[in-house]
């Protein structure tokens, strides 16, 4: 059964974001002000992107896979092994999965047991990132559980060390790829290989199952400091398929956004604890000064 990137577009606006279509795709503020492109595995054309059509009044960023020669050589991060086991591990995270599943129990959640127990486990992951937990962190994840469970294609599954939640991720389908987006594991049980194996449950689950024909993990992400992260979802079997990334910028922002202004913006972010996002910005910059010049993207300005 192939279900449809609507539902999870009606899933992003019913937690508060912003979506929008255009050239085929749709687009969501994955973070104030930047616009991401979904279904994940999908490329658009970058001289056929209409930046106003995206990035509307709120947007300055727009982010999004590319044919390759258009924007930065990155890769998206896959599964699609039908016959997913032990062979696709590396060697060193075969023995993580089998400690992984001999001290913990796996399976398929309701998002009411997310809702109840799952929580505390998204402050712990932002802990461990070395990000600040939000005061409204309980409300927010509260409404993600009780959203995600009305839309189709979303699932929720878990690990547990006896009775204590030590793991979670929660997927939704695109088409007849799974997207892996949301993962998140106790501190207090790391050392039992949770996340270990809940991946390795998972994919060799749904990949044998007949409506799925590969799990995504996402891109490549735009933050320099998370090879650690890539290491470990290779090691799981995933693959680096070979894909272009892009972003545009609004055009009053552009001359504001160079290679002087640029590590300014990102020291204040950090001195004022949000790391993550000066790490961000410092991609974004990289990223648009080493991407190919195309034919002029239209801005918000020239298109009215």
């Amino acid at each position: 059964m192939s279900v449809s990137p609507g539902h999870f577009a009606d899933f992003l606006s019913r937690i508060g974001h912003t979506v929008r279509q255009s050239g085929g795709l749709y687009w969501f503020n994955s973070q104030r002000g930047v616009y991401s492109s979904f279904p994940f595995d999908q490329s658009i054309d970058a001289t056929k992107v209409v930046l106003p059509e995206i990035l509307g009044r709120d947007g300055l960023i727009a982010r999004f896979g590319c044919p390759p020669g258009q924007g930065v050589e990155s890769f998206r991060v896959l599964c699609s092994r039908k016959d997913y086991d032990f062979p696709a591990l590396r060697s060193r995270t075969r023995t993580q999965v089998r400690r992984g599943l001999e001290a913990c129990h796996v399976e398929r959640v309701g998002f009411e047991t997310l809702r109840e127990r799952a929580i505390p486990l998204n402050a712990d992951t932002l802990i461990r990132q070395g990000r600040r937990v939000p005061g409204n962190l309980a409300a927010w994840w509260t409404r993600y559980y009780e959203e995600a469970a009305k839309t189709e294609g979303a699932e929720a599954w878990a690990s547990f060390v006896g009775s204590d939640l030590a793991a979670y991720l929660i997927s939704f389908t695109m088409g007849d790829v799974a997207n892996l987006v949301i993962v998140r594991s106790s501190l207090k049980h790391l050392e039992s290989f949770p996340n270990n194996a809940l991946l390795f449950r998972f994919l060799s689950e749904r990949l044998r199952s007949e409506d799925i024909s590969q799990v995504c993990y996402g891109y490549e992400s735009i933050q320099s400091d998370l090879q650690s992260l890539d290491q470990f979802k290779t090691g799981m079997g995933f693959e680096k398929v070979p894909a272009s990334q892009r972003v545009e910028i609004t055009g009053w922002l552009r001359p504001l956004l160079n290679r002087f202004t640029c590590p300014i913006a990102a020291g204040i972010l950090k001195a004022v604890g949000d790391a993550e996002n000066a790490a961000k910005l410092q991609g974004i910059l990289a990223w648009h000064q080493s991407q190919p010049q195309l034919p002029s993207v239209p801005s918000r300005r020239n298109a009215a």
